[in-house]
Parts: C-alpha cells; sequence; structure tokens
C-alpha cells in the first residue's frame, strides 16, 4: 500500500497500523505504554509509508522547541560525552533533541552560553557549573526555563541539581591511600576549587583530618582540569623538599598527565609516587599502569539530569530537588 503526492501524514500511517492517530503519537514519542505488537505494527507502516514526523509542526502544537540545551565545561574530555548520551538516552525517546554548548570553564562563555540557549527557546538546560554564579541562571529561570544543574551545591531557588557524591568518592579515595601505607597526599585541583571540585577538596581535606594527617597548603596545587595540567602539577609537587608519596587527581585526564610526568622524572608508579583519579573514564583502564580511580557514573548523572529536566517541562512543580549518584573504588595498578 502506497500513498502518492503529499508527504504521509500521521493518519495515514494509522489507518494502515489499524490505530488511532493518539496511539501512533504514543509509539513515536515514548511518553505512554504501547504494546510491542501494536508498537511494530506502527513501525512497519511507518516504513512502508516512508513517514516522517514534523517536529516542528509538533512543537508548535504543544507550544515548545522540543530542544534541550546542555552546557559543558570541555567536550574534549571522555566523561562529558558519556553524560550527554545519558541525556539523550532519555530526550531522544520522548521527542527531544540537545543542543550542547562548549565554555573551557570560563565565566564568560557559560553566560554567553545560557543567554544563546534563551534566544533558542530551548525547553530546559542542562549546565555543567564551574564558575558561574547562582545569579547568573537568573536570566533562565525568569524566562521560565526549567534548569538542572551538573554538580556543585544547591544554591537557587528553583533550580534542580544531579551531582555524584564528589566529596563522599574523594574522602574514599584518601582513606584507600592512607590504608595502603600512604602519609603525605597531595592533591591536584582545576584553577579554582568551585562546583564539583569544591566539594572533592572538602573530601579529601576531612579524610586527612579524620587520619590526623592534616593537609600542608602545598600539597594542594590548582592547574588545568587536563592532562597538560595534571603533568604541571606532578612536576611542581615533586620540586619540594618533601614531595609526596602520592597523589589524588580531580579527573582522570590529569591523572593520566599525572602519569606522563611520573614516567618522565624517573618514577615508579606506585613505588615512588602512588596516582589516584576521578571519574574512570574508558582510557582509565588502557593506561599503563592501569589508573586507580572513583568510578564517577556520568551515564547515570546525564539520565537523572533529563527525567528532571522533563518532569519540570511537563509542569512538575515544588521545591529544587537533589539527586545524588553514588561513586565506587576502582582499583587496577597505579596506586
Amino acid at each position: 500500500m502506497a500513498f502518492r503526492g503529499d508527504r504521509p501524514r500521521i493518519g495515514q500511517v494509522a489507518e494502515l497500523a489499524g490505530v488511532s492517530a493518539t496511539t501512533v503519537s504514543h509509539a513515536l514519542n515514548g511518553r505512554r505504554p504501547v504494546s510491542a505488537e501494536t508498537r511494530q505494527r506502527i513501525m512497519d507502516a511507518i516504513a512502508e509509508l516512508g513517514y516522517r514526523p514534523n517536529v516542528v509542526a509538533r512543537g508548535l502544537r504543544a507550544g515548545r522547541s522540543l530542544t534541550i540545551g546542555l552546557v559543558i565545561p570541555d567536550i574534549t574530555n571522555p566523561f562529558y560525552p558519556v553524560l550527554a548520551r545519558g541525556v539523550q538516552d532519555v530526550l531522544g525517546p520522548a521527542g527531544y533533541d540537545e543542543i550542547i554548548t562548549n565554555t573551557n570553564g570560563v565565566r564568560d562563555l557559560e553566560r554567553a552560553a545560557l543567554d544563546k540557549m534563551i534566544s533558542r527557546q530551548v525547553d530546559g538546560v542542562a549546565f555543567a557549573v564551574f564558575h558561574t554564579h547562582a545569579d547568573d541562571l537568573r536570566p533562565v529561570i525568569d524566562a521560565r526555563i526549567p534548569v538542572v544543574r551538573l554538580g556543585g551545591r544547591q544554591s537557587l531557588p528553583g533550580v534542580d541539581l544531579v551531582h555524584s557524591d564528589d566529596e563522599g568518592g574523594a574522602r574514599a579515595a584518601v582513606e584507600y591511600l592512607i590504608h595502603s601505607g600512604y602519609q603525605r597526599i597531595a592533591f591536584i585541583c582545576g584553577p579554582a576549587a568551585e562546583g564539583p571540585a569544591a566539594e572533592r577538596v572538602a573530601g579529601y581535606r576531612a579524610a586527612l583530618a579524620e587520619a590526623g594527617l592534616g593537609a600542608a597548603r602545598n600539597m594542594v596545587v590548582h592547574t588545568d582540569f587536563s592532562r597538560a595540567g595534571g603533568a604541571h602539577g606532578v612536576e611542581k609537587l615533586i620540586r619540594q623538599r618533601k614531595r609526596p608519596d602520592a597523589v589524588l587527581c580531580a579527573n582522570d585526564m590529569m591523572a593520566i598527565g599525572a602519569l606522563d610526568a611520573a614516567r618522565e622524572r624517573g618514577l615508579r608508579v606506585p613505588e615512588d609516587l602512588a596516582v589516584m583519579g576521578f571519574d574512570d573514564i574508558d582510557a582509565a583502564s588502557l593506561v599503563t599502569p592501569g589508573l586507580t580511580t572513583i568510578a564517577n557514573p556520568a551515564r547515570e548523572i546525564g539520565m537523572a539530569c533529563a527525567r528532571l529536566l522533563l518532569d519540570r517541562i511537563d509542569g512538575a512543580e515544588g521545591p529544587a530537588r537533589e539527586i545524588v549518584i553514588p561513586t565506587r573504588l576502582v582499583r587496577r595498578q597505579s596506586a
């Protein structure tokens, strides 16, 4: 059976599949349950007719753009594409697309990204915070666009928050190093202890304090959230008169850079310097030695963020919500 001339319409799909147009809509947007048999009939009809949903028209009828803005600091860090995949795994079946903007963790670029999302009339914003202040989110809130922050602390009414247990993960990492016999434990952090970095520094300091070790000021190094930044951090640490015997890095890319620097200096890992990361990106298991790290479940964070956004878009009200995703220790050979 084929329809020629005009572009196939949803009513023609419904007629061929023997269902209502509403059922076809539910099957396409995934917002209501449809039996597997019915869904298959609909998919077969769509394939036969060459039907393509008119996303723009559907959005106009619903008063929505059917897009979500995702603002991230570093698209080259493997953690964030996995997070974006988690967001899309939830948004895609609901009929939404992502607009992804990279900010390099620069406050002016973060604010510009938010302005862009407002001008594009996105239906929601997922925002990985590094330097943006709470008031910078006010224009998005005033535009009545739901916002979910990824990382950091709950700081603004009306803004939901999803993050991993950053403080608990860093605490677990330091406790593991202490129990493994290391005493002078350093922390390589980002350029400023804000957002998730602040939580990880807090966990680092808390674990040292509980063990009666304390944290010397020169044991916390601020650098870039990058492989080069991690290498620079280790170079700075090992030039000290009392150099550390272990280092925790704020993410895995920094930790891989720390491994680079240790190797270039002839240091054995973990015998001369133990190295730990945070995130458990795929590369953590591919480097030599394998990176001991804290698993920070990026996909689960993205999925939780997308669900919160969809709830708000659908009219869910109430106070700001916070979802904390557990972390876990992943033991390999670097520590």
